[in-house]
């Protein structure tokens, strides 16, 4: 039976733990010493192979990253960055991390190697969210400037670029800073973006076109978004109260629900939904009543909080709410009735971050598993950008091995035999190398100046299908008894960090 988490944290220096929730009990399952992360500075680090779970956090006062994972309490790693790093965030296959600056810089890493990809200066202000699209192709950053901009990862990745990189689209229809930034489900010619402002409201864009769907206008500031999994609403969280009481303390700050499809009526009498997006209307909620086509209704509101709310998270299936504000207060709700169904008190300063997730396999080592799963790999990240060619980087020659390879992470402790000889010996070694020569004469320009394009493309079409045949060999290599004769054998482990770094420089150089 799957557990659903909430892993909360806090952004004051008082309240350095990162809490493990139970979201249906409430109960506690851990917690994480010496983390102090700014608003949206902790990201998980998701991975395909269900090995131990990892999540990265940038402190608050210092240029520190600070490593998690679920087997233990302590920091499992920590290591400097080049700057103070506000916001971060992490693909969701698990293999960049993405985080910005105050002076509106993003760096780019590899996550399995360290690898520096890319820094350059994205916004003039402050950078206050980073996302990643559901499959990976674009990165999304807000800023103070009011503007967002959408990067195609692939571009950010390309070493043989020297200039800055340009935005694919900049979206500048917001007056005042950015707050947060949703991602919907689909690729990048079927997704829906949305994004929040100080400006009180919310705008629904088509990511193929850069167009704006919808505007949807609030009566406070929005602090924090949570899109519903089927994309059939979204929650806005307000940062100024909706009505003064007599306190302060009573005032009420409210979790909006804006409808994303409407009701339509039929002259037959049939009534159908009707999404709102398609034409750059205005969509009024909370104003005295939501108020859509001239028709007011009843809004649909989250009331309970009475400070500003700063993070909100949904769970997988978009039935249950996890709300945090700025004193500390953790409300879970329950979406379709929108009761608070349990308060959480445990943090001391403001929410700064929340992630829902099921829970890992880590967790239920002591009950179900044999052994604890290995910790993903990761590297501590470089301070300076590194090429892969010159500077630091493996050389066109043959004497280098594909272990002296930065795109190959390859550890020797998780190796069943000795990694150097088996991989000098075997046929799959010779394959490897090939392959690996093929894609560091790509990036130093030799293939693509010797080669049309068409050329070109059936050199990489024929690399995939040495890539598919090596899959297949090195399967049957895993899959070899004892008793069986011996055969060059390496560790499941380093076949799949192996074919990642491939896999990862072959689609950033495929156009």
């Amino acid at each position: 039976m799957f557990v659903e988490l909430a892993l909360t944290s806090s952004s004051e220096a008082n309240d350095g733990t990162t809490y493990l929730w139970n979201l249906h009990t409430g109960s506690m399952l851990g917690s994480f010493k010496q983390n102090v992360t700014p608003l949206q500075s902790l990201a998980l680090v998701n991975n395909p192979r269900n090995l131990g779970s990892l999540f990265l956090s940038s402190q608050a006062e210092k240029g520190m990253m600070h490593v998690y994972n679920f087997q233990k309490d302590q920091v499992y790693m920590k290591f400097p960055l080049p700057d103070k790093i506000v916001c971060l965030a992490t693909s969701n296959r698990g293999t960049y991390c993405a985080g910005g600056t105050e002076s509106g810089r993003i760096h780019i890493w590899e996550i399995a190697t360290g690898i520096l990809h890319r820094t350059f200066d994205a916004h003039y202000k402050k950078i206050t969210v980073l996302r990643f699209s559901s499959d990976d192709s674009v990165m999304f950053s807000g800023s103070e400037d009011a503007v967002v901009h959408v990067w195609m990862v692939n571009s950010l990745l390309d070493d043989s670029q020297t200039d800055s990189p340009a935005p694919h689209y900049s979206w500048t229809d917001h007056t005042l800073s950015i707050t947060d930034i949703q991602s919907g489900v689909g690729r990048f010619h079927g997704a829906r973006i949305l994004t929040s402002s100080l400006d009180h409201t919310c705008k629904l864009w088509d990511l193929s076109t850069g167009s704006l769907l919808t505007t949807f206008l609030f009566p406070t500031k929005i602090m924090a978004l949570a899109l519903d999994p089927a994309e059939r609403y979204f929650l806005a969280a307000s940062g100024t109260p909706a009505s003064t009481a007599a306190t302060a303390n009573e005032a009420d700050y409210l979790i909006y629900q804006a409808l994303l499809y409407k009701a339509k009526h039929t002259q037959q009498g049939y009534t159908t939904m009707e999404s709102v997006d398609g034409d750059s209307g205005l969509e009024q909620i909370g104003l005295g009543g939501a108020k859509r086509n001239g028709v007011r209704g009843g809004d649909l509101v989250f009331r309970g909080h009475h400070h500003p709310i700063l993070r909100l998270a949904l769970n997988f299936d978009g039935s249950a709410l996890v709300s945090g504000d700025s004193k500390g207060h953790l409300m879970v709700w329950d979406v379709a009735s929108r009761q608070m169904v349990r308060e959480i008190k445990q943090h001391k300063g403001a929410i700064s971050s929340i992630h829902t997730m099921f829970q890992p396999a880590d967790l239920y080592s002591n009950t179900t598993l044999p052994d604890k799963p290995k910790v993903s790999a990761i590297t501590p990240f470089k301070r300076i950008p590194q090429s892969r060619i010159g500077e630091g980087g493996p050389e066109v020659n043959g004497s280098n091995s594909i272990a002296d390879d930065p795109l190959i992470v390859i550890s020797p402790s998780t190796s069943r035999v000795n990694r150097e000889g088996v991989l000098a010996q075997s046929q799959e070694h010779q394959l490897l190398e090939s392959v690996r020569h093929a894609f560091v004469s790509a990036r130093s320009g030799t293939v693509a100046g010797s080669l049309s394009s068409g050329a070109l493309t059936q050199e990489y079409q024929d690399l995939e299908l040495k890539y598919k045949e090596l899959e297949q060999k090195l399967a049957a290599m895993m899959a070899a008894t004892p008793a069986a004769p011996i055969q060059p054998v390496v560790s499941e482990f380093d076949i799949n960090a192996a074919l990642s770094g491939l896999r990862s420089s072959g689609n950033k150089r495929r156009r």
